[in-house]
């Protein structure tokens, strides 16, 4: 064990300890000057003099003890010699006034016990053996009278002195030991804090927390990076998702989310549980949400190319099937004709041949379409070829002439590919949007066109009338049709075309919005 100042590390726990000291001082003095006042001309100044000479003096010395105190900090003993000097001021008060002051010997058990919160159990304890002499000494070879209880007396105040050095120690060692402790906690709670803040912002799924009212307390970056925000106080999540505010204590499903007005929508995954705050004093939503709209694209492109494939496969089985019969149908027809002389039966046979040969080009057509599409190897200009598209539909005198076009193409927009196929498909969905629009009070067709790292993204959105979702899910189906003279196989061709282009296709559609196609294909090196 040896001699420190425990508060060495904190200024202002020094100078509270320091401050208590000078506060004895000051408070002897004033009760001394009233006292001295209100005695008149019956003040024995011989007395009195000394007595005021000591308190100026331990005064004068804490005033240059606070004015240097970032220096005496550095040296430890200097400031424990402080108290003993005012344990040697507090005896000389003793010396003077007698031992049966108790307001001195107050002083002396006070200064002990804050030399125990300030230098621990050690410079208690050595304080407390100073003044046991110094103490001694000044009562000793004081003035008044000795008594036998003055002895006794005596003994009873050192062993005072040691007492509450000892005690004052040990609680002082306890508050550090508490004080180590509730540091050591208080790192380890930050340090929790801090890892659970670094996770929370680097998880690749949205986090958000929001009041019943819908405010958002909370969002990490992913949250803000998914919903196009800046900051959580720009977001009310029942203004974006109302449909939740219905939902029971937790939610988990795919949500819709459209940024602005001229933005994709995307879908959401959300996942929402509800939880009661100690810190609000109120419920408290938790919303974990990830980006699905990349995810939902493929799915859905996987299902169709599935189903297509299957029903693809079934139906040129069946075409080829029923293609042979109609050419043995034809030839008996024909050789049937060069035997009937009557008109009736002759024009009777035409129409027979004619739909026959319908029926043939049908099979030609869907053959065609089952046939496996050989990979692109030709370079195409897709904003070349979406222009002259765009161009040709306008062209066209049978589709409604005041649809605005909005076009938003940028550069570099080359991929692999056969370029009139691709013109073939464009032109498909196109038409079909100038079609959706014919009853439309705002006619508009935007295309979009952007090269990303590794893909091209064209998206065609209309505002026409729209498709059911059960219309959408069977859209590429071949012979599904809402037309009443469609075929249905323009847009299971298109599909079969992107498809060999390996093409991701997506179709977002809302009856009375618009639909919206959104096709990415691969970037060419």
């Amino acid at each position: 064990m040896r001699l420190s100042y425990a508060l060495q590390n904190n200024k202002n726990q020094g100078l509270t300890v320091e401050f208590a000291r000078v506060s004895l001082f000051v408070i002897v003095l004033l009760v001394s000057v009233i006292s001295t006042m209100t005695q008149g001309s019956f003040v024995n100044w011989s007395v009195q003099a000394p007595f005021y000479l000591v308190l100026t003096l331990a005064l004068g010395l804490h005033v240059v003890w606070i004015s240097e105190w970032d220096q005496l900090l550095q040296h430890p003993k200097a400031l424990f010699f402080g108290f003993v000097l005012d344990s040697v001021f507090i005896s000389l008060l003793i010396y003077y006034f007698g031992l049966n002051q108790s307001l001195f010997l107050f002083l002396h058990l006070v200064n002990i016990l804050l030399a125990g919160i300030a230098c621990r159990g050690v410079g208690a304890l050595t304080l407390a053996l100073f003044t046991s002499i110094t103490f001694t000494i000044a009562a000793l070879f004081s003035p008044e009278m000795k008594a036998l209880n003055f002895f006794f007396l005596l003994a009873l105040n050192n062993i005072a002195f040691f007492s509450v050095a000892g005690l004052s120690g040990y609680l002082s060692e306890q508050l550090q030991s508490v004080g180590k402790e509730l540091k050591k906690t208080g790192l380890s709670l930050r340090s929790a804090q801090e890892l659970n803040q670094f996770i929370m912002e680097n998880i690749p799924s949205g986090m958000l927390s929001f009041t019943a009212e819908g405010q958002v307390l909370t969002a990490n970056n992913s949250a803000l990076e998914i919903l196009g925000k800046s900051a959580p106080a720009e977001i009310n999540w029942y203004r974006i998702f109302p449909e939740t505010e219905r939902a029971a204590d937790n939610f988990r499903g795919d949500l819709k989310y459209i940024e602005s007005s001229d933005q994709t929508a995307k879908i959401l995954g959300v996942t929402l549980s509800k939880v009661y705050s100690p810190d609000l004093q109120a419920p408290l939503s938790i919303a974990l949400i990830d980006d699905l709209t990349k995810v939902r694209q493929l799915e859905f492109a996987a299902r169709q190319n599935e189903k297509l494939a299957a029903v693809g496969g079934l139906a040129a089985g069946i075409a080829h099937e029923i293609r042979n019969p109609l050419a043995g149908i034809s030839g008996s027809i024909e050789m049937l004709t060069q035997t009937v002389t009557n008109d009736d039966d002759r024009k009777l046979m035409k129409i027979v041949l004619r739909e026959i040969d319908r029926l043939n080009n049908l099979i030609t057509e869907f053959l065609e379409y089952a046939r496996p599409e050989k990979p692109p190897t030709d370079v195409v200009d897709m904003a070349f070829l979406l222009n002259e598209v765009f161009d040709a539909i306008k062209t066209d005198t049978k589709v409604r002439a005041d649809v605005q076009q909005v076009r938003e193409i940028g550069a570099g927009l080359r991929i692999l590919g056969h370029k009139d196929k691709l013109k073939q498909v464009f032109l498909n969905i196109v038409l079909n949007s100038y079609q959706a629009m014919q009853d439309s009070a705002i006619a508009q067709l935007t295309v979009k066109a952007v090269a990303n790292e590794k893909s091209i993204v064209v998206s065609i959105r209309d505002t026409g009338c729209g498709m059911s979702e059960a219309t959408r899910k069977k859209m590429f189906e071949p012979f599904h049709t809402t037309k009443p003279k469609g075929t249905g196989l323009g847009l299971a061709v298109t599909h079969k075309i992107l498809e060999g282009h390996s093409a991701q296709v997506f179709v977002e559609s809302e009856q009375g919005v618009g639909t919206e196609f959104v096709l990415t294909f691969p970037k060419a090196n």
